[in-house]
């Protein structure tokens, strides 16, 4: 036997013994200290190091490099919640004729169903479809279609379309159930609110429609500028099969459109990475393992402000051109 292996066991059986004379709970130490592998942040290179110590690992050189170049910064999640002026304006004139329309929503139903015939029967069918388990048909299709002719804006409506209904489904619930409106159906009227179970407020195969039609005219509005005025139209005629089944109000349904548009707006934003740069909260998530609490931190974040490319000093000619190309390439990057 060697004598580094003769010193090593001496070594070895000495701290052993050493450690039952003092009844030290190893175990529970090394625990201890592992416990960081059990939060949202891991371990510290720092805290690695110290593990790899206790358990009398001795790091090569490859694998202390690998500890030392890993991103210990706070890990965080981005939501992007500001709505540029267009959507705001948006925002602003839905609201108006939601107001109006809520003021006449029983008006407006009577009229909706005065004028019921076999042909309208139809087209209801095919809005309630469209707005109801329509985005699965569309969501793969599109993906797979694209997969199959190596399409990525087709792969990518699909995904989008999939991302964007889980947001709006979720928001969507939400605001059913605190507001508890009871549907035309019910015969209570357009105003009675907070009943648990009702979930009128607002139209969920309305938002549906409205977010894959919105997914659809972001992705093809350049290339194809009627494709907004097909697709939005088609979802406008889900909004008329949910009046037509007394399903919703038309309050219902004009919050419902502009609701599904304008968080898949931010949704699909949000999928990109932010490259509107629009402002936003920061979720900063943590786990405490010895109390079992989750924690989430939230900042604002504000918009990211406009600045001029430096290249707009250079004077004008080819060198400036490259120049601003190169340099909004990397800003793009960079987001």
């Amino acid at each position: 036997m060697k004598l580094a292996q003769l010193l090593a066991l001496i070594f070895f059986f000495s701290t052993n013994a050493m450690a039952t004379s003092l009844n030290l709970d190893y175990t529970g130490m090394l625990n201890d200290l592992k416990a960081c592998r059990k939060t949202f942040y891991g371990c510290t290179p720092e805290q690695e190091i110290e593990i790899g110590r206790f358990e009398g690992k001795i790091l090569n050189a490859n694998d202390l490099e690998n500890v030392l170049d890993r991103d210990t910064a706070q890990k965080s999640y981005f939501i992007p919640l500001e709505l540029t002026n267009a959507e705001l304006l948006t925002l602003a004139a839905a609201t108006s004729l939601g107001v109006v329309a809520f003021a006449h929503d029983q008006e407006i139903m009577d009229v909706v169903q005065r004028h019921k015939t076999e042909s309208t029967r139809v087209v209801a069918d095919v809005g309630n479809l469209f707005g109801g388990i329509g985005y699965l048909p569309v969501a793969a299709g599109s993906y797979f279609l694209g997969v199959y002719f190596k399409d990525s804006k087709l792969k990518q409506v699909g995904l989008f379309v999939i991302g964007s209904s889980i947001a709006q489904g979720i928001i969507t619930e939400g605001v059913k159930r605190t507001f508890g409106r009871a549907r035309p159906r019910m015969e209570e009227g357009p105003y009675s609110f907070f009943n648990p179970g009702n979930k009128s407020f607002f139209s969920g195969h309305t938002a549906e429609a409205f977010t894959i039609a919105t997914v659809i005219s972001e992705m093809y509005k350049e290339d194809h500028p009627i494709v907004p005025y097909l697709a939005y139209g088609f979802a406008t005629i889900t909004a008329y099969a949910r009046m037509h089944d007394q399903a919703h109000w038309a309050s219902d349904v004009i919050i419902g459109a502009v609701a599904g548009h304008l968080i898949t707006k931010l949704a699909m934003n949000a999928f990109k990475g932010n490259t509107d740069g629009r402002g936003g909260f920061e979720l900063y998530p943590s786990f405490d393992p010895f109390t079992g609490t989750i924690m989430v931190t939230a900042k604002w974040s504000p918009r990211e402000p406009e600045r001029p490319l430096k290249c707009s000093k250079l004077p004008e000619g080819m060198a400036k051109v490259e120049a601003c190309i190169a340099e909004a390439a990397a800003l793009s990057s960079r987001r």
